[in-house]
């Protein structure tokens, strides 16, 4: 019988003091209390759902133990056994199942410790629990406990039980290591860092390495680490993995702030001086800069860090710092995404949501905002919208604290009047310490004047937004706008209030502008542009509106349902005359609009009503003539729009009279579907329908292949995801007034969608129907049998997929439509069919043997279940659960890779790799696939698969069993996936030595790439020390076997090159050398050199490899590498030619000979053989001489100036001598590295040996002459940069001579060529790189008037800076740095090089005529010839842009970037600082008469066509020319005394389209005119 004691430890009325109490009186009971105390442990040991508070009972009862009055007790507690066990009993669950109550463990370890009445026991246990915990996180010890660990050692530090001395001196005796304590301490906080990379982990390593940094070493010694050792191990720590940083910042910079305000300072200031961000560098953006902007940022958000342009005296340096405006703003503007991120949360982000923005930090916004908003990098914008909701949640914060402040003030105010006192208060902001009295009227006149900059900022964003709105701006400033507004509208910023002034910026965003730019989004050919956009206006709803949206839409000309009444009508008909997916899906979204606005039900199901009978027409339509309907009548507008129509009705309650006629309208709903179905099966049904075209349809006008199977996919798609949302309905509970979906109509679309998706073909079109096919077996539980005899409708479905797999052809590799049967079928979680049962009855029909001659391949059910058990395991649904079938499915993909038909071994091979897939995950990237294992961590829980190393084995040993003709393809099919996995995962440790026996065999493969995979695999096994003996065994057992020794050596190129790579501690002097002599003696030992080439070719690549190693710097090398040569017999020096093949030879072999015979002669002092070379080679093998200009550009860097005169020589030969494109190409492209290279270096050598400008003029002509292909073209391009740049190097007179100047603008005019739109990206590229070799070498940046033949190119630098491409906007912006001085992101590249090009040539006629041209979107560089002359009408543009396009795929814009109005904002902010000129009249009349032609047309168009939302200027192009007309008119009518006439022009436009013409707000805001 159990002591009363045992009975109640698992209640919560035990008693850990009674529990003392009762033991006390059991004498010599001394097993008894172990027992409580072993009970205790294990009720502690549960999950902390179970366990309750059995940790505080645990920790009670020893300590009641260690006061107790018996002896025996209190020895027990103070025993080493007991402290041992409670450490391990923490370290082992408060890793898995922590919480708070753990904590007391480590109390009484440190009570134990420093209050043990036997001082050797207490020091023992401190020994024994600071080895455990070190050992753990040092990786010595097997326990995976590193979070526990670190939690225990941060403690004990804390409690000062043990001191940073005795850590080092117990990591110093675990790991042997000599006393050298720096090297020692870098070592161990390196290893807390290396734990960093688990996310769990992060926390407790950051507190750790705190607690390190800011406690003492040594008791009573107050000697710690300074700020300059916190930045040695942070930069070391960062530098192991670039993603520690924002883990950094969190827990290590925040808690140093916390924890050490001064010494965190001191160490912020000398970040500063460390940084290079704030300089001229273009790599600026390193370690110590990161960590100089996470410190900034840590900073900020504790409240050390002041904002730019804060009031009052400077903090001073002890307690806090003021971050500079114009420090902030060079990392703003800096080409670095996550600088930019950086700078702008420290210039958002605050400790306080109450404190107001100062001046210059609103300033900085309003000019950097922009920039963030359009950013092309996802992670960018989501960052700064997240930035941006912090902000306005901010400025709301600060704008309630300061009315209430100034109402409070005011109030006192007028109170000392009355009482004609004058009161004083202290200046708001000012330091505690410098505080001065002034009036309350002027404290009052200072919080006024903040609220008023905040509201006015408000407004400024307000209108930001809206403008981000128009037609011609970009997706990313589309989305994001449209996502900030919807923080915006949530918040209160824009709310009526009688005490703020920012309800008219409400009224300012939400008017008829706002309205009709939403809108038009809402037909966006984007689709989350569209979701978004119906989003806003969704939230003004009468249904959906909150609090924070109950403001009316100002300025509308009627009421709002009104508005999305007529928008409907114009957007269904601009579907019905384009088809084209992003109309129809927005047309849906709009009719969803409309119901929703509609407030009274019946009106709601008069637009259902009203839809669904146009659907029928068009489909009676297809049901007499589908060719007449493809072109003229598309349903899938219609499908997509009762989908949305039902979604929102079904949404709310309805009366029974209601639910009855919404019962009608979902029975003619269903039966649409089944109408299309019927209509438009045959087109998708067909074997091959992306080509079919059925015979009585190939006569019709106008039809194509594409139009009739785009209606019919789309139409399928749409109806199905119709069917689904009325399926989705069956959860509605009818009694409570919802809609719901009858049996009837449940059974109907079930029936019809696995009739569709078992005879489907089209790919497209199953994968819509398959969705919704999974839905129907999911709510199949709503819709149990009616009978015990009845089967229910899985068990139907399954049935009939079973007779699918059994009947139907295979047709295609995937089986259509089957599998998608399964997985709906098992993705119902049904009893019946089981999963077990399904997986289990397809392996067996998939295990059916199947023989060539009894089967055509058109009918194999094997395939279709191969191919269902595959899909099973790639749905994310099922593949959890499928995971107990993986080692059994493995098993049958090995087995289907020895069938006769090739089907099968296909299908098996397909399910094979999809299990790998499984095995690994799929988020792998594809260089760490390609990398193969690190020789660490074994990726694959092989314990998990107990018979997976076996399948390995097997699958292996039948590859060296094939025979015959199928040696090769089983070969390939059955040894490529074993071997894939080995060299991903690493070798399973209990086979490891057969595998690798294995493998070794398949080097000597006659199949080369088999002897590949192989050596590469055979890596995983030999990333160890002593792999020299294992390669020297390799080499060894090859004996006389060409292969087996060429699979060798492949393994010994592939290993020191992984080596290199993830092991370069393994490459020591010793084995490199003891490689050398096994490389040394190796061909004369072995006959196959005489006979194979492959096997000479890797020998030298092996050879070149070693000789490379030396100029790693981390990497270990041979001592002389002088001696490498020697390692290469005379066969390896020459080129063997063409009439001399005393050796067999092959195109591989002679390529490494040439790279052979280039690197020697780059190793002699001069270089001057390698011109004779590379002409021998070019007369023998261009191939040949294409790798040895390849090997000579690589080593560019490491080259003397006589050895790169002697490379330029080379290249400038090769061109001369040959006309083949390929090696001139390499050749140019070298050339121009080099001499980039040579003229950064600014050596007066390097540029003394750069080619004569005799040598240039000649080789430009040659280049012209000879025949080239685009690469050529492209490398024509890139050169002519660093040749031109070479020329002006060696020219000093200003200004340039003629002739000079005559090219350099012919060059501008190459260079704009190239970077056009229309222009391959490797076309543009190669533009930007020779203009950034041009900018780099040229001193622009210090000249004050630069030649004017320069404009044209710096003119094609800026449009560059527009580029649709983001890496071609990267690199134009690289190259504008030497230019501006400073690395910029592109947006603000392009706006700082528009205003340098204006001071530089603001005085240029050339210039102005290029401003004007760009005013009217004429981009000519011959500016200046014929003013106005080759301009394009503005009435031709506008003709030609409002020209309705109804083709089905609308061809995209080449430069989706570029936004035309806000070029032309800028172009105009040019011309109206131009002073005016006597020569610029012609330029001005010019623009003038273009513009009053504009204006005409403009005004005859607003006066016959209404314009509205998705009228005549939402088209972007027509927006974009409205844009540049009305801008020009605008920046006329106010230049100077203005052009009267523009003026005219303009105003008579302007009330037109406020007045009659329903013109676009945001057009009529550029006009610059008032009501």
């Amino acid at each position: 019988m159990d002591p009363p004691v045992f009975l109640g430890i698992g209640e919560t009325s035990f008693n850990p003091k009674h529990a003392v109490l009762w033991l006390e009186e059991q004498p010599g009971e001394k097993q008894l209390w172990h027992d409580v105390f072993d009970e205790l442990l294990q009720s502690a040991a549960k999950p902390k759902q179970s366990s309750g508070n059995a940790c505080a009972k645990l920790y009670g009862f020893v300590e009641q133990c260690s006061k107790s009055n018996q002896p025996l007790l209190r020895d027990f507690a103070f025993s080493r056994d007991t402290a041992l066990r409670l450490c391990d009993f923490f370290l082992e669950w408060n890793e898995q199942d922590s919480h708070r109550s753990m904590r007391l463990v480590l109390d009484f370890l440190t009570y134990s410790i420093s209050n043990n009445p036997a001082p050797e026991i207490g020091t023992s246990i401190k020994e024994n629990v600071l080895t455990s915990v070190v050992s753990i996180i040092t990786q010595q010890s097997s326990k995976p406990s590193v979070k526990s660990a670190m939690v225990a050692l941060d403690h004990f530090i804390q409690k000062k039980l043990v001191y940073l001395s005795n850590v080092l001196e117990i990591y110093k005796e675990i790991h042997r290591f000599p006393t050298n304590e720096s090297a020692n301490w870098d070592a161990f906080i390196a290893k807390i860092f290396s734990w960093m990379e688990l996310s769990h982990v992060c926390p407790v390593a950051g507190k750790l390495l705190v607690t390190i940094f800011t406690y003492p070493w040594y008791e009573n010694q107050n000697i710690k680490h300074d700020p300059n050792g916190w930045h040695r191990f942070i930069y070391k720590g960062l530098q192991m993995n670039l993603e520690y940083l924002e883990p950094i910042k969190i827990y290590i910079f925040i808690s140093l702030f916390k924890a050490d305000r001064n010494g965190s300072l001191t160490y912020l200031h000398n970040l500063s001086s460390l940084q290079k961000l704030t300089g001229t560098e273009s790599n600026g953006w390193d370690l110590n800069s990161m960590l100089w902007l996470a410190m900034l940022e840590a900073g900020k958000k504790v409240g050390v860090l002041d904002e730019p342009g804060s009031p009052g005296p400077k903090p001073k340096s002890g307690n806090a710092i003021q971050l500079q405006t114009d420090v902030l703003e060079t990392v703003l503007c800096h080409e670095s995404h996550e600088a930019r991120s950086s700078a702008v949360s420290i210039l958002i982000a605050s400790p306080s949501t109450t404190k107001p923005y100062t001046p210059d930090t609103l300033e900085l916004l309003k000019k950097h905002l922009p920039s963030f908003q359009e950013d092309s990098d996802p992670k960018f914008r989501y960052d700064v919208l997240g930035h941006s909701r912090n902000m306005m949640k901010r400025i709301q914060g600060s704008l309630e604290s300061l009315r209430r402040d100034h109402e409070r003030i005011s109030k006192k105010v007028k109170k000392t009047d009355l009482d004609n006192n004058t009161t004083t208060l202290p200046v708001v902001g000012t330091d505690q310490s410098e505080k001065q009295e002034v009036p309350q009227n002027a404290v009052a006149a200072q919080l006024n004047t903040t609220i008023l900059r905040h509201e006015e900022f408000v407004r400024w964003y307000v209108n930001f937004l809206k403008n981000e709105l128009a037609p011609t701006t970009s997706y990313q400033r589309h989305i994001t706008a449209l996502k900030a507004m919807g923080f915006l509208l949530k918040s209160n910023l824009l709310q009526e209030n009688d005490t703020s002034s920012t309800s008219g910026a409400g009224c300012t965003l939400v008017d008829a502008t706002w309205f009709r730019c939403v809108l038009d989004l809402v037909m966006d050919p984007f689709d989350d542009v569209r979701e978004t956009a119906a989003s806003l206006i969704m939230s003004f709803s009468p249904q959906l509106a909150t609090s924070s949206t109950q403001m009316r839409v100002t300025g509308l000309r009627s009421p709002a349902i009104e508005e999305l009444r007529s928008f409907c009508l114009r957007a269904d008909e601009l579907a019905r005359r384009t088809a084209r997916a992003d109309h129809s899906d927005g047309v849906a979204r709009s009719f969803e609009l409309f119901c929703r606005w509609s407030i009274n039900s019946s009106d709601r199901i008069r637009i259902h009503f009203d839809v669904l009978s146009i659907l029928e027409f068009k489909i009676s339509k297809a049901e007499s003539d589908l060719a007449t309907a493809v072109l003229q009548a598309p349903v899938h507008g219609s499908f997509a729009s009762l989908r949305c129509i039902w979604s929102a009705i079904s949404s709310s309650k309805h009366s029974e009279a209601d639910l009855k006629a919404l019962d009608g309208l979902q029975d003619r709903a269903i039966r649409c579907c089944q109408r299309i179905w019927q209509a438009v099966r045959h087109v998708l049904c067909d074997d091959s329908p992306e080509g079919h075209l059925p015979e009585e349809l190939e006569e019709v006008d106008g039809l194509d292949t594409k139009d009739l199977l785009s209606y019919s996919f789309r139409a399928i798609h749409e109806s199905s995801n119709l069917m689904r949302t009325v399926a989705n309905n069956a959860r509605h509970d009818r009694k409570s007034g919802f809609h719901t979906t009858s049996r009837h109509n449940f059974e109907t679309i079930g029936k019809l969608t696995f009739d569709e998706l078992s005879n489907l073909r089209h790919r497209g079109a199953f994968t819509t129907v398959s969705q919704t096919f999974t839905s129907c077996c999911q709510l199949v539980k709503y819709f149990p049998a009616q009978s015990h005899e009845d089967s229910s409708l899985l068990d139907e479905w399954y049935k009939g997929t079973l007779d699918c797999i059994h009947t139907q052809a295979s047709t295609t590799r995937r089986s259509a439509g089957i599998p998608a049967l399964i997985v709906g079928i098992l993705s119902s979680n049904s009893e019946r069919p089981s999963f077990g049962d399904v997986i289990h009855k397809l392996q067996g029909i998939a295990r059916q043997p199947a023989h060539v001659t009894e089967t055509d391949g058109s009918n194999l059910p094997q395939v279709h279940a191969l191919n269902c058990i595959k899909d099973v395991f790639k749905s994310s649904y099922l593949s959890k659960r499928a995971d107990v079938y993986l080692t059994d499915c493995l098993q049958l993909a090995v087995d289907s890779l020895k069938s006769e038909v090739w089907a099968i071994r296909n299908c098996g091979l397909l399910l094979l790799r999809s299990l790998i897939d499984c095995l690994f995950g799929t988020s792998e990237s594809k260089s760490s696939i390609e990398a193969g294992w690190n020789g660490r961590t074994i990726k694959i829980p092989y314990h998990k698969f107990p018979a997976l190393p076996i399948l390995l084995v097997n699958l292996l040993e039948m590859g060296q069993q094939s025979a015959g003709v199928l040696l090769g393809t089983q070969t390939a099919e059955s040894v490529f996936p074993a071997l894939d996995i080995i060299r991903r995962a690493g070798p399973p440790e209990e086979y490891r030595d057969k595998l690798y026996d294995i493998i070794a065999w398949y080097l000597g493969s006659r199949i080369w790439h088999v002897r590949e995979i192989a050596a590469r695999t055979l890596c995983s096994f030999l990333l160890k020390p002593n792999w020299v003996e294992a390669i020297k065994s390799l080499l060894a057992s090859s004996g006389n076997s060409a292969n087996k020794l060429h699979g060798s050596l492949l393994t010994v190129r592939f290993l020191l090159e992984r080596l290199v790579e993830v092991m370069p501690d393994q490459l020591s002097d010793h084995d490199l050398h003891a490689l050398y002599d096994l490389l040394k003696v190796l061909p004369t030992s072995n006959s196959c050199f005489d006979t194979c080439s492959e096997v000479r070719a890797v020998y030298i690549e092996i050879v070149n490899f070693l000789a490379r190693l030396n100029p790693l710097e981390t990497t270990p090398g041979i001592a002389n590498t002088d001696d490498i040569p020697f390692l290469l017999l005379s066969w390896t020096l020459t080129l063997p030619t063409k009439h001399d093949h005393a050796l067999s030879s092959s195109a591989l072999l002679d390529s490494r000979l040439g790279e052979t015979a280039v690197l020697q002669a780059l190793r002699e002092e001069s270089g001057g053989e390698l011109t004779e070379i590379i002409s021998a080679a070019l007369e023998d093998d261009i191939n040949v001489a294409c790798a040895m200009l390849e090997t000579i550009s690589k080593s560019h860097t490491s080259q003397s100036d006589d050895v790169s005169s002697n490379i330029i020589n080379a290249y400038t030969e090769v061109c001369f001598q040959t006309d083949a494109p390929e090696p001139r190409t390499i050749a140019l492209e070298s050339l121009a590295d080099l001499i980039d290279g040579i003229l950064r270096g600014n050596s007066e050598q390097g540029i003394k040996n750069l080619p004569t400008d005799e040598t240039i003029s000649k080789l430009w002509t040659d280049l012209q002459r000879k025949p080239m292909n685009p690469s050529l073209s492209d490398a024509i391009i890139r050169v002519s940069g660093p040749l031109l740049a070479t020329t002006l190097r060696r020219s000093s007179e200003q200004p340039l001579p003629q002739d000079l100047a005559q090219w350099l603008r012919s060059w501008g005019a190459l260079m704009s060529d190239a970077g056009m739109a229309d222009r391959t990206f490797d076309t543009r590229m190669a533009a930007i790189t020779a203009m950034n070799s041009l900018s780099s070498s040229i001193p622009l940046a210090s000249a004050q008037s630069p030649d004017p033949a320069h404009l044209p190119w710096l003119l094609a630098l800026y449009d560059a800076l527009n580029d649709d491409d983001d890496e071609l906007r990267a690199a134009a912006a690289a190259a504008t740095t030497p230019i501006l001085a400073q690395p910029l992101v592109s947006i603000e590249a392009g706006h700082r090089l528009l205003l340098w090009l204006r001071m530089r040539y603001g005085d240029s006629e050339e210039f102005r005529a290029h401003v004007a041209c760009r005013l009217v979107g004429h981009t000519s560089v011959s500016a200046g010839v014929g003013i106005g002359v080759d301009w394009t009408p503005a009435e031709t543009q506008l003709e030609a842009a409002m020209r309705f396009d109804a083709s089905l795929f609308a061809v995209e814009e080449q430069n989706l970037y570029v936004d035309e109005v806000r070029e032309t904002a800028r172009w105009r902010d040019v011309f109206a600082s131009l002073e005016s000129a006597t020569t610029s009249a012609t330029i001005d009349e010019a623009l003038a008469q273009w513009t009053r032609g504009g204006l005409r047309a403009l005004t005859r168009i607003a006066d016959g066509r209404i314009d509205g939302p998705l009228g005549w200027t939402a088209k972007p192009e027509v927006f974009a020319i409205c844009a540049r007309v009305l801008t020009c008119a605008a920046a006329l009518a106010a230049k100077g005394g203005g052009d009267k006439e523009v003026a005219g022009l303009l105003r008579g436009f302007w009330e037109l389209g406020k007045r009659d013409a329903e013109v676009h707000g945001l057009l009529l805001a550029m006009c610059g005119l008032d009501d």
